[in-house]
């Protein structure tokens, strides 16, 4: 399976609107100074705003959707060497080797300092805030005051998977493109593409289980999550029996110090199951919704309190089983 990274990426697939949107505002001299991407987390934000970056730093000769990476300012934005680029994006916790939860004020401040400093081709400057929702107050603050007074010729790009997190008066200075979830035709392209040895039965659970984010879909291949998961979904319709010996054995597999990411996708996937079955009971009028409400509640309870105390994982799935299968 291949992964590229945002910046490395050359095509974005789906969000035809808003590469649109960006090269009509360009292209007419109107390009707005600050554009706040936002959507589900894994669908494309930080692709289509590598992609922004890549058309204006080049005047418009990187066509948006379908970057020429051997162009002069594509080389040097891929190496991250792009005199009149600056990213800021969550960095890595030098004590622990792991990336950090937020975006740190030290980060936010580089930018005004990168700003101070003029355009070394004499055109645009570009700022890309990723993630922006995990950036604290005093960075969103810092940032808030070049959004009021932006210098000339800068763009500043930022992303966000839950603009609810950013202050009022940051979303009202920035032009919003919202991004939907990728329909099935383009979860297939790309999958296609990233995993050649997927069967078509794989391909289709994938878009089932990913909910058009394709970044979520391939980090499920990566962690090779979907045996892990149909085993715990064994589990879940056997109840309210429960083979303990079984569910030590597949939580040992999820909960290994060493494979935090495959615990977070297992741990996603069964959240959303019990959202699915939420829905799905309150559509049909199955059944008394509360209990459903209440089991789905708890279970991202317990595993919010393992996170904030950071409790073993295992016991955290265990529990949240036990939850599921009390609640049989």
């Amino acid at each position: 399976m291949s992964e590229l990274h945002p910046a490395h990426n050359p095509t974005l697939i789906g969000h035809d609107e808003a590469l649109q949107q960006a090269g009509e505002a360009f292209t007419s001299g109107r390009m707005h100074h600050a554009w706040l991407i936002t959507g589900i987390e894994g669908i494309g934000k930080t692709t289509l705003a590598y992609h922004i970056a890549h058309h204006v730093l080049s005047g418009g000769q990187n066509a948006l959707g379908k970057i020429d990476m051997n162009h002069r300012v594509a080389k040097l934005i891929t190496a991250e060497a792009h005199p009149d680029m600056l990213v800021v994006r969550r960095a890595t916790d030098e004590k622990t080797g792991e990336l950090r939860n937020v975006i740190v004020v030290d980060d936010a401040l580089r930018i005004a300092s990168f700003l101070h400093k003029t355009s070394t081709h004499g055109g645009w400057r570009v700022v890309l805030i990723d993630e922006a929702h995990t950036m604290n107050r005093h960075g969103q603050n810092a940032i808030l005051k070049i959004l009021e007074e932006p210098p000339a010729r800068v763009l500043i790009l930022i992303t966000a998977a839950t603009p609810g997190g950013l202050l009022p008066t940051i979303r009202s200075r920035c032009r919003i493109l919202q991004l939907a979830p990728l329909d099935d035709k383009h979860m297939k392209t790309v999958l296609a593409r990233s995993g050649p040895d997927l069967s078509p039965d794989d391909i289709e659970r994938l878009i089932r289980l990913s909910g058009g984010s394709i970044g979520f879909a391939l980090k499920i291949i990566r962690t090779e999550t979907l045996p892990l998961y149909t085993e715990l979904l064994d589990l879940i319709a056997a109840m309210p029996k429960l083979d303990i010996a079984r569910l030590h054995k597949l939580a040992d597999q999820i909960a290994r110090k060493t494979d935090a990411e495959s615990f977070d996708v297992i741990r996603t996937l069964l959240i959303d199951y019990l959202r699915q079955s939420v829905r799905t009971q309150a559509i049909h009028a199955s059944g008394p919704v509360n209990r459903k409400l209440e089991l789905w509640d708890k279970v991202r309870e317990t595993f919010a309190v393992a996170d904030a105390a950071n409790l073993d994982r295992k016991l955290a799935f265990i529990n949240a089983v036990s939850d599921i299968r009390a609640a049989s």
